[in-house]
């Protein structure tokens, strides 16, 4: 025997979700989450390009900064003190004050640009004798590094492979090094020349040097970070000749 339970007419019978209900949720968890994911992506993307573009910027400015240290104290010699405010100083220093070489460029931009001079390092009044400096650009298998010569004892030789007499000062696992461009020139650099006419006789030509450098670096693992760096040198060393 059936016993029939009769329900109110106000009342309902709890329902849940229709398939169509659950596949319309389901896309649309679908399309707010993968959003999220290409938000996040993208924002971790940017923060990443940011900190290897700080990097590649720390490089290059490091690098700038060690030349333009010692580019200033190019063809130092000690015996140039004689000229400062004496426009007889080659007479009174009798010709210790000139110099037989002044800073020297050559080489390509983007291949093998080199940039030598020298130092007086035992204040004996000779920059030519005592080994001096330079900074190179030097390309391998497409990829540029700048280097500095480190060998005291003998003048730079910008051809030299010896790993004793250059060393890296750019990162070439982590930066490619695409132009490395140095000019002394009075139209780019603003250098220029004036003549100290002595009573007795004796004259120099004074040389008041500036030098512009320019590095351009790219990374290694993104090619489209890059940087170009430009600084133009005061030569606290006048650089004296005989005419």
């Amino acid at each position: 025997m059936f016993t029939f339970i009769n329900m109110s007419p106000g009342v309902r019978r709890q329902a849940g979700a229709s398939l169509i209900e659950i596949l319309i949720a389901l896309a649309l968890s679908l399309i707010f989450t993968s959003s999220m994911v290409v938000l996040v992506g993208n924002s971790m993307g940017s923060a990443t390009r940011i900190i290897q573009m700080s990097q590649l910027t720390d490089e290059l400015r490091n690098s700038m900064s060690m030349m333009s240290r010692d580019v200033r104290r190019a063809n130092y010699n000690a015996n140039a003190i004689y000229c400062f405010a004496n426009s007889e100083c080659g007479a009174d220093a009798n010709g210790s004050a000139v110099q037989a070489a002044d800073i020297a460029i050559t080489g390509d931009v983007s291949v093998n640009r080199c940039m030598r001079y020298g130092l007086d390092r035992n204040w004996d009044g000779n920059a030519d004798n005592d080994g001096g400096g330079a900074f190179r650009l030097v390309t391998e298998s497409g990829v540029g590094r700048i280097e500095m010569w480190i060998d005291n004892g003998v003048n730079p030789v910008c051809e030299s492979n010896d790993p004793d007499q250059w060393v890296s000062i750019t990162d070439p696992g982590f930066v490619n090094i695409t132009l490395f461009d140095v000019d002394n020139s009075a139209a780019k650099a603003g250098t220029y020349s004036q003549d100290l006419g002595e009573a007795n006789g004796g004259t120099l030509r004074q040389h008041v040097r500036f030098v512009q450098m320019q590095i351009d670096g790219e990374l290694l693992i993104d090619s489209t970070i890059s940087r170009s760096l430009v600084d133009t040198v005061n030569v606290r060393n006048d650089f004296f000749e005989n005419l």
